[in-house]
């Protein structure tokens, strides 16, 4: 018997761990549907789960037909069950594992989006995969995901980390806990060993992803992360920065939707040229930075000017809003692994500022009428950091956030994926395929790309390359954008780790619904991006070079 403690801020709890067998019934018939079946009676105890819980049960368990017209992923079996909390007060985990009846012996988990609260789709295709392209659970993979450990109508509410155990299985738990039970029906269900187990998501998925490498390296093979909230904690005191800049002074730093508008479509004229071609993607997004200024001054207002007009800025428009979004901030106390910036966006470059339809902040903030990221900050600190006493956005001071300070470091250590040694994980052969787009609104790319450069200062550049990718996308938002890359990401994965074999600026296809839908253009490993070459079809990969200038 093993005992096990876990600590939090607020409550320690300690669990008996005693192995009790699986039952064997659903192993014993030579069948599909019979094995499918027997999996609806059984149970897995904690002993089979390496983090605290007390047991998962099954939920259901169905046979999906492969000649079901309305099934694209042939004959599985689908398998939705709950993992147990310690604490009785804490939602389950809920999850779901689909086992092929046709096995290649990996297995790929999905990761979510938001705060959770739901199951991803792990009978869909990979985040920026290919449509064309089968989906995982059709070429054999075993997909599964969870709602991190606690149930919500839609992904921005945060109310759940009020309790402990909620809080840190979304931080990273249920990632291993979901593992754990896949592992073990995985392994009652089929006679043959897991080979593979790969990650893959976009956003908090990207996150968890990461996540899962640096935390449980021994347990992953591959990493695919789009666009990763890796610096999670940074990223909501931005939020609560930016709200401060928009909202203090009766909203003076607030810009309208229509001078958000135009200052977006003025950045894209000005750069979209810089590399070589007018194709609506600011590919060479350096030089379109250093000319931002020229920009701010065309659009400043002529003089002193009350409100906020809608044809130009004012100065606490350019010196709060706009700074504060476009160059971040930095901190005089420092978050886990020694950061104490989030840059900004590309705001002055091309992206459109999600800065709210209404001037005045509501109570709470709103996504929509108000900036989006006061919103997904308001959940952050009101329900993770002062949880029992209410918040006022608006009195929040990121530089000195009082007795709260420490509470917000802890929680950085805690959700964060900024680690910069990756060393466990590269030595056994682990491998990431990492996209961030240069047009994302939600996660700062420079930000992002600040952590790769940390990785490669802590490891070196040739021990990087040998298990790590990172490109930064022209166009690509937060998913979707001016240009959507997709992608045969898993097989270039599995071929990185099966192989030895790297994606070498691999070509990526347009998904946008627009009039450029696909177009091609090759995947440049940063800091180079992509270069016209003088001729040939803009439209081509092969009429870029990946360019170093």
């Amino acid at each position: 018997m093993t005992s096990l403690l876990v600590a939090t801020s607020r409550v320690v709890v300690t669990i008996s761990l005693a192995y009790v067998p699986v039952k064997s019934a659903f192993a014993a018939p030579q069948n599909a549907a019979g094995l499918c079946s027997a999996i609806a009676a059984s149970s897995i105890p904690a002993s089979r789960i390496s983090l605290p819980t007390t047991g998962a049960k099954i939920q259901s368990a169905t046979l999906i037909g492969g000649s079901d017209p309305a099934n694209q992923n042939g004959e599985y079996c689908k398998v939705i069950g709950q993992i147990k909390p310690v604490d009785p007060k804490a939602p389950d985990i809920i999850w779901q594992v689909n086992l092929p009846s046709v096995w290649n012996g990996k297995m790929l988990q999905y990761g979510g989006g938001g705060y959770n609260g739901s199951i991803p789709p792990t009978t869909d295709k990979t985040t920026l995969g290919l449509d064309v392209v089968p989906t995982p659970l059709t070429q054999g993979y075993v997909t599964f995901g969870s709602d991190s450990g606690h149930q919500a109508p839609n992904a921005d509410d945060a109310s759940f980390a009020k309790n402990d155990e909620a809080m840190l299985n979304y931080g990273y738990m249920h990632i291993k806990k979901v593992l754990d039970v896949a592992k073990v029906l995985v392994t009652e269900r089929y006679e043959k060993p897991v080979t593979r187990v790969y990650f893959q998501g976009g956003s908090t998925g990207g996150r968890e992803g990461l996540t899962a490498a640096s935390r449980w390296p021994e347990s992953y093979d591959g990493i695919l992360t789009n666009y990763p909230t890796a610096n999670f904690v940074g990223l909501r005191l931005w939020g609560a920065g930016l709200a401060r800049a928009v909202y203090d002074d009766k909203s003076a730093g607030w810009i309208p939707p229509k001078l958000v508008e135009r200052i977006s479509k003025e950045a894209l004229k000005s750069c979209d040229g810089l590399d070589g071609v007018e194709d609506g993607l600011v590919g060479n997004m350096q030089q379109c930075r250093a000319q931002s200024a020229v920009l701010v001054q065309s659009l400043a207002c002529k003089s002193d000017v009350t409100g906020n007009p809608d044809d130009c800025l004012t100065q606490a428009q350019i010196e709060r809003t706009l700074k504060i979004y476009h160059e971040g901030y930095s901190l005089p106390y420092q978050l886990a692994n020694g950061i104490n910036t989030y840059p900004g966006y590309n705001s002055l470059e091309g992206i459109m500022m999600q800065l709210g339809s209404e001037p005045q902040m509501r109570t709470p903030p709103v996504s929509g009428p108000n900036a989006h990221h006061s919103s997904r900050s308001f959940e952050f600190l009101q329900n993770f950091v002062q949880r029992d006493q209410p918040l006022n956005l608006l009195s929040f001071d990121i530089r000195e956030p009082g007795k709260l300070k420490d509470r917000i470091v802890e929680l950085s250590d805690v959700i964060g994926a900024t680690r910069t040694d990756w060393s466990t994980f590269s030595d056994r052969g682990g491998k990431i395929i990492w996209l961030q787009g240069n047009d994302d609104p939600s996660v700062s790319p420079l930000g992002n790309a600040k952590l790769f450069e940390s990785i490669v200062a802590k490891m070196g550049a040739d021990k990087v390359k040998g298990f790590m990718r990172f490109f930064l996308v022209p166009g690509l938002a937060h998913g979707g954008g001016r240009f959507s890359p997709t992608w045969d990401n898993l097989a270039a994965l599995d071929n990185w780790v099966e192989h030895d074999v790297p994606p070498s600026n691999p070509v990526v296809v347009d998904a946008t619904k627009s009039s450029t839908k696909g177009r091609s253009r090759p995947l440049c490993e940063y800091p180079s991006w992509p270069k016209y070459k003088g001729d040939g079809d803009v439209a081509i990969a092969s009429s870029f070079s990946c360019a170093d200038d």
